[in-house]
C-alpha cells in the first residue's frame, strides 16, 4: 500500500469515527430526553417521526411529541454539528430545526457557525497561497526531482481544498 493510500484510508477511518461519535452523542442526548419525558408522564408510542425516525411520545390528551424535531436542546446540538455534516438529509433536518428555535438560540448558533466558516475559509486561503508559492517555484526550477515534488505538493493541496469544500458545502 502506498503512503498516500494509507493516509487516505486513515482520513476515512477518522471521519467515520467522528461520525459515529457524533451519532452516539446525539443518541445519548435523545435517550436522556425520552427518559425525562417518561418521568413527566408521557407515554412512548409504537411509531416514529417521519422526518427523523425518532420515537414519538404523547402526554394524555396532547399532540404527539418528537424529541428529535421539537426539543430545543436536540435542535441546538444538531445545528452546532451542521458544519461537519455530510448528508443532505442531516442538513435538511438541521435547517428546518433552526427556524423553530427561539431567536436568541438562533443568533448564538448562527454566530458560532459563521465563525467556524470564517476559519475554514481562512484555511483554504492559506492553502491557495501555498499552491501559488509552489507554482512560482515550479516556474523557476530546472531540477526534475524538485519539479515532481512540487507537483505532488500542489496536487495534495488541491485535494485538501476539494475535501474541505465537500465538508463545508
Amino acid at each position: 500500500m502506498k503512503m498516500e493510500e494509507f493516509m487516505e484510508e486513515g482520513i476515512k477511518l477518522s471521519q467515520d469515527d467522528e461520525q459515529r461519535r457524533r451519532s452516539k452523542k446525539r443518541s445519548d442526548l435523545v435517550s436522556k430526553k425520552l427518559g425525562e419525558l417518561l418521568l413527566q408522564g408521557y407515554k412512548m408510542l409504537n411509531s416514529t417521526c417521519e422526518k427523523c425516525d425518532c420515537i414519538l411520545m404523547q402526554k394524555k390528551n396532547e399532540p404527539y411529541y418528537c424529541v428529535g424535531c421539537q426539543d430545543s436542546e436536540i435542535k441546538s446540538f444538531d445545528i452546532e454539528m451542521n458544519s461537519t455534516l455530510t448528508t443532505s438529509k442531516e442538513k435538511q433536518i438541521v435547517s428546518e430545526n433552526l427556524n423553530n428555535l427561539p431567536s436568541n438560540f438562533q443568533k448564538k448558533i448562527e454566530n458560532k457557525v459563521n465563525h467556524q466558516n470564517e476559519n475554514e475559509n481562512e484555511t483554504v486561503n492559506v492553502i491557495k497561497d501555498k499552491i501559488n508559492w509552489a507554482t512560482q517555484q515550479l516556474k523557476n526550477s530546472n531540477i526534475l526531482r524538485y519539479d515532481i515534488e512540487l507537483l505532488d505538493y500542489i496536487k495534495k493541496c488541491s485535494e485538501t481544498i476539494s475535501a474541505m469544500n465537500n465538508v463545508i458545502n
